[in-house]
């Protein structure tokens, strides 16, 4: 059995990510030759296994992931899951004390600063956590390298979440609410890098984007 099915199978009930997304996540990994990867948030560590899993499966490459504390503390987290997955080696999880932001900070300062060939980016949906977010994630991506967003129509005005905490919204205007924050950076911080948009996939609400070079 592949790592992917195994992922599947054992752990069908954990979310986030289903074995659609995964699919084509591996699709994006194996079109564009992705063998150094970056995760921005893993909440249990699903996305994380399936990474690792098609990594595995391709016989080389390594994920580094960031999460807040949080994600770390949940039952089953994503160590448990690398654990029965057997795919620690594969897989290195970065635990951000307050905001991913400063774990991108430490490995931009790295001697030698590592550099990846594909980010998948699920971090703080927010306008300053994803546009600076990206700007740091430019400086850790290769020439040529593939950036993919998740959630590009999300707004804290249409988010579950948010709707069940509606004091976390208090210190936003209506129009900061409202916006569709992911798809702002897709449209104005990323054209502005020279990034190419290669595709959109609206059943994902993903979107895809290369940087120059």
């Amino acid at each position: 059995m592949s790592k992917f099915n195994f992922i599947t199978q054992s752990f069908a009930d954990i979310p986030y990510m289903d074995q659609a997304h995964a699919a084509l996540l591996r699709q994006i990994i194996q079109d564009h030759g992705a063998q150094e990867i970056l995760e921005i948030g893993f909440f249990q560590g699903k996305s994380s296994a399936y990474i690792g899993a098609i990594l595995e499966d391709q016989g080389a490459g390594h994920l580094v992931t960031i999460d807040r504390p949080s994600a770390a503390n949940r039952s089953p987290n994503i160590h448990d899951l690398l654990t029965t997955a057997g795919l620690e080696h594969r897989v290195t999880p970065r635990i951000a004390h307050r905001s991913y932001t400063w774990e991108l900070q430490k490995l931009i300062n790295t001697m030698p600063r590592p550099q990846f060939d594909l980010c998948y980016f699920d971090g703080g949906h927010h306008w300053d956590g994803t546009g600076f977010g990206v700007l740091l994630v430019d400086m850790l991506l290769k020439p040529g390298g593939i950036l993919v967003l998740d959630d590009m129509n999300w707004s804290m005005a249409t988010s579950r979440h948010h709707q069940k905490n509606p004091a976390m919204t208090k210190s936003f205007s209506q129009d900061e609410q409202e916006a569709r924050t992911v798809r702002l950076v897709w449209d104005t911080v990323l054209p502005h890098l020279g990034y190419t948009h290669v595709r959109e996939h609206p059943g994902a609400d993903w979107g895809v984007a290369r940087k120059p070079g």
